[in-house]
């Protein structure tokens, strides 16, 4: 009895290792991460055509991992919990980055995400951004994502909002993306909310982007996604695109859970798994992205 316990403590032993070693050395954007509760509240309203919903400026840089998760993320969106772990507010007006085990705002960074209240033209980026995302030409760190996610339900069947006239801008220069950016991407699908992605290089498509030189020259300052809403019952007036819009970022969208608006996944901080062993293995299945 005892050899076949000792057996069986060994085997979950080696079981719980292999999990932690996989775990650690797979990113979180890799693996799934489902919608929050405010989230799922988002994806089964109904489209109000008359409403206001919100876009959020998204971004993921490996090897830094200076991120911004979806709003809906359950570890680093609005009511993420590892942002109320580091006390750290997804509208604070800042982008983020995992280091050592901790995650942290990058001081000095503006976001500026937008409120769609109808037709128009709107902007989410990112400026002052001092540099930071330069790592002396470290070819392991590249721009991995940059997006644009929101809280407009995407389930409903007669939902008519269309995304047209993508632009990616990045220090003052705009770079050629593909004509129809992702739209909608993969994770539309998973979360039932409308994201789109300029730049994405888990994707197949990857964008012009993704593979150019420009890759090894980060932005230096700035990051600015300009597009075009359509579907909405009226025009917004103030949604238009102009000179401003690229260099007055700034985080103008506070908003709750209860309103439902803050990939992949965690982009930044490996998952660790501890596994304590009494009697019973616990076998684990993470779901992998594409």
């Amino acid at each position: 009895m005892r050899k076949t316990l000792r057996k069986v403590a060994a085997t979950a032993s080696a079981i719980a290792l292999a999990i932690a070693v996989t775990a650690t050395a797979v990113p979180a954007s890799v693996s799934a991460n489902p919608p929050s509760k405010a989230g799922k509240k988002a994806a089964k309203a109904e489209f109000d055509a008359d409403g206001t919903y919100h876009a959020y400026f998204g971004f993921q840089e490996t090897g830094t991992w200076i991120f911004r998760d979806e709003w809906y993320s359950t570890t680093l969106g609005i009511d993420g919990s590892d942002m109320k772990g580091a006390k750290l507010d997804f509208n604070g007006g800042t982008l983020f980055q995992s280091k050592d085990g901790k995650t942290s705002a990058v001081e000095g960074t503006k976001v500026q995400d937008a409120e769609i209240k109808g037709n128009g033209t709107y902007t989410v980026g990112v400026s002052d951004l001092n540099d930071c995302l330069n790592t002396n030409g470290d070819a392991d760190t590249k721009v991995s994502m940059i997006y644009v996610d929101t809280d407009i339900p995407m389930s409903a069947k007669d939902n008519p909002v269309k995304i047209s006239d993508v632009k990616l801008t990045c220090d003052g220069k705009e770079i050629s993306i593909p004509s129809d950016p992702f739209y909608p991407s993969e994770y539309t699908d998973e979360s039932g909310l409308l994201r789109f992605d300029p730049m994405n290089s888990y994707q197949k498509d990857k964008g012009e982007y993704a593979d150019s030189p420009d890759m090894t020259l980060v932005p230096k300052d700035s990051i600015q996604i300009t597009f075009t809403v359509s579907g909405f019952n009226s025009d917004n007036p103030d949604a238009v695109a102009g000179a401003d819009d690229a260099s007055s970022a700034s985080s103008d969208v506070n908003t709750t859970s209860d309103t439902a608006a803050s990939k992949k996944s965690s982009p930044v901080v490996p998952i660790v798994i501890v596994v304590v062993v009494v009697a019973v293995v616990a076998v684990v299945v993470v779901k992998k992205k594409k």
